[in-house]
């Protein structure tokens, strides 16, 4: 059974090219201990913080666009409610003028004309009778029929009414009707007040509006009625390019979406609120000033993420520092062991100071070392004595080897003859 030979640390490893400094960097079989400590430590602060923070940003990014989508059906319904306080007011007065007497009475009776007076936001006070043709009024609509006006339909058969966006003359009103009778018998007219659509952009104003924002009236079939910037009156909303909201408002009577088009001002978010007569009170946004409170958002938890980050990885490098310093110190220690020197036992002593595993370690290592060194001078002390036993022996076995030869018993036998031959001749 053959063993495998022990693994060289420096060796190269197969494919890797000995002079490639990159190729030792980026591999994490090359990477010192430190260096392994510290990117996993970076890893595995980093890692779960990045996840953690693209679910929060996520989140906040929900949350503000709830908030601000709420926002602006809030500016909506603010915009409609001015809307309708207003045209409630108007109505409140047209139904104050159907049942004064005297308009009763000229209605049912064919008395004397009634004097109309008028407040400053009516253009136009009108009486018509139960035939639909206006019998008080400006004179230029004196005998005009209205029998086919909505208003006028309604307000006939007992209910007030509001009539839609009217342009004349260069100028736009809305007409709010009331039944003419007197208290609990039939209707014999009705009474109309026309008030201007400035004073429907002056209550549709109420609604609160960001930088660059539009407030926005369309009658029930999505026609402008009137709008902050005048030029968008009288088109529809498909023509403006917000069929979207076009679908979406002849279904719900009051939302909001985050993104739709509005001719020349590009992308919006846009949000509306029906009023009690049909109309509708839109108010859009640019989206870029929608998106800012997202955009700092995301920023905000950007830098902190950022910041976090670096903080984590100088303490990882930091942590991964000190964990390596006493391994490193051991690595050397356990080198010079290996090379026969004596480690550094000053160093070794500081490092088994400590009460955690690697100083229980270093205190272990030092014992190793100095059993390692009395046991090297115990054999070297030993390899000295049998250097010696063995030499003597080996002298002893030459001695031997010279003293057993025919040769040297030869010598020994001429110098034993020559002795006794000195004897007898003395």
């Amino acid at each position: 059974m053959t063993t495998a030979p022990p693994l060289d640390e420096t060796a190269p490893l197969v494919g890797a090219s000995r002079s490639s400094p990159l190729r030792r960097v980026i591999d994490p079989r090359r990477w010192s201990l430190g260096a392994r400590l510290g990117v996993t430590l970076v890893l595995a602060t980093l890692v779960p913080m990045a996840l953690v923070s693209v679910m929060a940003t996520r989140t906040g990014q929900e949350a503000v666009v709830a908030s601000e989508l709420g926002a602006a059906e809030g500016a909506a319904t603010v915009g409609a409610a001015a809307v309708d306080e207003y045209l409630n007011g108007v109505a409140a007065r047209a139904d104050q003028l159907g049942t004064n007497p005297t308009v009763v009475e000229f209605l049912a009776d064919g008395g004397s004309a009634p004097s109309l007076g008028g407040a400053p936001d009516v253009v136009a006070t009108l009486v018509a009778d139960s035939k639909g043709t206006i019998v008080a009024g400006p004179t230029d609509q004196l005998g005009t029929s209205v029998t086919t006006e909505p208003w006028f339909v309604q307000a006939v058969a007992g209910k007030p009414a509001i009539g839609e966006l009217t342009a004349t003359g260069g100028r736009s009103f809305v007409t709010v009707a009331a039944p003419a009778r007197r208290p609990g018998a039939a209707v014999v007219g009705v009474a109309a007040l026309q008030v201007s659509g400035d004073d429907l952009l002056f209550a549709l104003n109420q609604a609160p509006l960001g930088p660059g924002g539009q407030a926005i009236l369309v009658d029930d079939a999505g026609t402008v009625i009137t709008a902050r910037d005048g030029r968008l009156q009288g088109r529809t909303l498909d023509e403006l390019g917000m069929t979207t909201v076009a679908t979406d408002i002849s279904s719900e009577p009051k939302g909001s979406v985050a993104r739709t088009a509005l001719s020349g001002r590009g992308d919006q978010v846009a949000a509306w609120a029906t009023t009690e007569g049909a109309a509708t009170a839109i108010v859009t946004q640019p989206r870029r000033a929608f998106m800012a409170p997202i955009d700092r958002l995301v920023n905000t938890i950007t830098i902190a993420l950022l910041v976090v980050g670096i903080l984590a990885v100088i303490g990882a490098l930091l942590v991964a520092s000190r964990l390596s310093r006493p391994i490193g110190a051991l690595t050397r220690a356990a080198r010079a062991v290996e090379d026969g020197a004596p480690p550094d036992d000053d160093e070794l002593q500081r490092i088994g100071r400590s009460h955690d595993d690697i100083g229980r370690l270093a205190r272990v290592f030092a014992r190793m070392a100095e059993q390692v060194a009395v046991r090297e001078r115990r054999l070297k002390e030993q390899v000295r004595s049998l250097k010696v036993e063995v030499d003597q022996e080996r002298r002893r076995k030459e001695v031997e080897e010279v003293t057993d030869s025919d040769f040297f018993r030869d010598l020994e036998g001429r110098a034993a003859e020559m002795r006794r031959r000195a004897k007898g001749n003395g």
